[in-house]
């Protein structure tokens, strides 16, 4: 199968650039998770995303493209022609798709300096008190706003670079046990099971002609998606 655009993850960057080139580039979206705009609604970054995950679901279901979920990047090769042949692998078995044009959203290609990563969770107090104001080293505490009884908050977890989720995870579970006692009160409702990571720089381009477009690294979906409009539209003028 051959595609004018390859599309490395599902995020909110992917959303605005298919979009965008739908209706003048045939354009594959390769995602390695079930997740969509993950590394906003999934990783519990900023107040109230986490929530719209039903909405980007939906946005990438209407695009004029395809859209595979669940499916890794088990190989990449520069083409005859100098485009690129990517080996795809997913529960239906291994595919083979090439393209002229390759887009990388995600954060995880070696290419991608990270300025930090955290481990977020979703707190809650049943009462609707106030989020405190407290010093707990390697974490912060982002509140959200109140329109219901209970109050919510985004509780951090600074985690070094070579951090797995799962060893973070537990890290922060040990970590709530001995919490200060101003979180008394408060209880995790939720903790992600995907990094927030911070780029050093969202657009670049590597030696072998791919383009780096990382979602991660702009300050929310809206922003993030912008520039994949921007992008999109320059690939439509080339």
């Amino acid at each position: 199968m051959r595609y004018d655009l390859v599309i490395i993850g599902a995020t909110a960057a992917a959303l605005g650039l298919a979009k965008t080139v739908q209706s003048g580039l045939s354009t594959l979206i390769v995602n390695q998770t079930e997740m969509v705009a993950y590394e906003f609604v999934n990783t519990f970054r900023e107040p109230e995303v986490y929530a719209r995950g039903a909405f980007y679901h939906k946005a990438f279901k209407e695009l004029e493209a395809d859209v595979l979920l669940g499916t890794e990047v088990a190989g990449m090769t520069r083409s005859a022609e100098g485009g690129y042949v990517l080996e795809l692998y997913n529960t239906a078995g291994f595919q083979t798709v090439e393209t002229s044009r390759l887009v990388d959203t995600t954060a995880e290609a070696p290419e991608v300096r990270l300025q930090g990563k955290s481990l977020n969770a979703l707190l809650i107090q049943q009462q609707g008190k106030s989020v405190p104001d407290m010093e707990w080293e390697a974490f912060s505490l982002v509140p959200e706003a109140q329109s219901h009884a209970y109050s919510t908050a985004i509780l951090k977890m600074a985690c070094p670079e070579g951090e797995t989720v799962a060893t973070a995870r537990h890290r922060l579970v040990e970590a709530w046990l001995s919490r200060p006692e101003a979180l008394g009160e408060w209880e995790i409702a939720a903790i992600a099971f995907v990094f927030e990571q911070i780029p050093v720089q969202g657009k670049f381009m590597a030696e072998d002609g791919r383009r780096f477009l990382v979602s991660a690294a702009y300050a929310g979906p809206a922003q993030s998606e912008e520039a994949g409009i921007q992008l999109g539209r320059s690939l439509l003028a080339c």
